[in-house]
């Protein structure tokens, strides 16, 4: 009998901590996951309809050249096209062409080597593509550099 009674009183002991902490767990949760849904949303604002993302495509090991070209394009938009890539406007992307995962880009742009593709995006879809092939004559000349990308990103956002 005294068996039974310490197994009833462990049971509800137990059972009373199981409330205890489920309740608290549904105070303090709720909250935050209340909290957490519009912060979600408000921190990703809709694109525009009409955007243009550049793609530089690159290998897995990268040798110096197309690394200063990455950053050569990120200080490009950055300091020449700021609004635009604030307003989503315009997006940088880095993509490793060699990486199995990115097989479907590689595969849709055509892509063999390092290149920087600009994509024609409206209402979430790519409905034309160029590549910048100049980009790497270019590569001595930072200024040059950047005045293609930008014109070339330009061509892109004010075409009809």
């Amino acid at each position: 009998m005294n068996a039974r009674r310490t197994v009833l009183r462990v049971s509800l002991v137990l059972g009373g901590i199981a409330a205890l902490a489920l309740a608290w767990l549904s105070a303090v949760g709720a909250p935050a996951a209340a909290a957490e849904k519009p912060a979600a949303a408000a921190a990703k604002p809709a694109l525009p309809a009409h955007r243009v993302v550049a793609y530089y495509f690159h290998r897995t090991q990268r040798c110096p050249t197309c690394l200063m070209v990455g950053e050569y394009l990120e200080e490009s938009l950055k300091t020449g096209m700021a609004r635009e890539l604030k307003d989503g406007r315009v997006s940088l992307v880095f993509v490793d062409f060699q990486d199995p995962k990115n097989k479907a880009h590689t595969e849709y742009y055509k892509i063999a080597g390092p290149t920087l593709v600009l994509a024609d995006v409206r209402k979430e879809k790519v409905v034309g593509w160029k590549p910048a092939p100049k980009l790497w004559s270019l590569v001595g000349s930072k200024e040059k550099f950047s005045k293609y990308v930008q014109a070339e990103v330009r061509s892109l956002l004010e075409a009809k």
